[in-house]
């Protein structure tokens, strides 16, 4: 592996991608995730492109373009809405695409790793529940850490791990924090 200008500027936009990825297991409402994840996926398409990785790049397409029908949809419906049909068709839609664009841009099974990430990351952002979001981010990191792995991108292994314990630790104050509520509401009823 050479290092050139292509190489460490991937690595730049793949530091930027991951950053904003931390800040999404804190945030506390699905809007401000799928936000910031956004502006993270336009940063990792870039650097998937410098690293030439084609299914990497395929699979953050996908989750950009999904992204923007989830605030449309947010924004039209509200963030408390209850599934019905049309995200469910939406979903299948969207896992039918990865699942082409994986066949498409097929380069070995460890490959395949960015394609479990991203199945797992669309089931979790498309139900809006930021708990499940944070958990299923747990996988969703260990899947990218070790396809980073695969194309030798340094930043975004490290970075993964970064996002591997954000997850984890977003997921534990999610968890207390509800923990906290049901407490709180149980002590309300005893004093009824």
């Amino acid at each position: 592996m050479n290092i050139t200008w292509t190489y460490i500027w991937s690595q730049i936009f793949t530091l930027v991608e991951y950053g904003l990825l931390g800040a999404t297991y804190f945030a506390k409402h699905r809007k401000l995730v799928v936000i910031l994840d956004t502006i993270s996926m336009a940063a990792g398409i870039v650097a998937y492109i410098l690293l030439g990785a084609d299914l990497g790049l395929a699979m953050s397409v996908v989750i950009l373009l999904a992204n923007f029908y989830y605030l449309y949809d947010e924004g039209r419906r509200g963030k408390n809405h209850k599934l019905k049909l049309r995200d469910y068709v939406f979903l299948a839609l969207v896992l039918a695409i990865i699942a082409g664009l994986a066949v498409w841009t097929y380069d070995g099974p460890l490959s395949l790793l960015s394609v479990a990430a991203t199945v797992l990351y669309e089931i979790s952002i498309w139900q809006n529940n930021t708990k499940v979001y944070k958990f299923l981010g747990i996988p969703v990191a260990l899947c990218w850490m070790l396809y980073n792995i695969f194309i030798f991108s340094v930043a975004g292994i490290l970075s993964e791990g970064i996002i591997f314990l954000a997850a984890v630790i977003g997921y534990l104050r999610e968890y207390q924090a509800e923990k906290l509520r049901r407490l709180k509401r149980l002590r309300r009823k005893k004093r009824k």
